[in-house]
């Protein structure tokens, strides 16, 4: 049986996995992918990170988490390059 059943639980896992994780410099959180593969959960989300005292920088946040054991198997994280015109 999955601890982790929907999308709505990996949501949740991930984001307090998140918070765990930044503390402080967390911010807005926006879930842009959310994926169940061979009992894998895969989480991507854009969010914002403080960087310093007033500067805060997008990144997104990708989490792979075990829908059985909500063991986190990995993680990446890559800072957004904002579009110049």
């Amino acid at each position: 049986m999955s601890l982790l059943a929907t999308t709505d639980d990996a949501e949740q896992f991930a984001k307090g996995w998140m918070q765990k994780r930044y503390g402080k410099k967390l911010g807005r959180v926006k879930f842009v992918e959310v994926i169940r593969d061979n009992g894998v959960w895969n989480v991507k989300a854009d969010v914002k990170l403080a960087m310093g005292v007033l500067l805060v920088k997008s990144h997104i946040v990708q989490v792979k988490i075990d829908s059985k054991s909500t063991e986190v198997l990995g993680y990446s994280e890559s800072e957004l390059k904002e579009k110049q015109d």
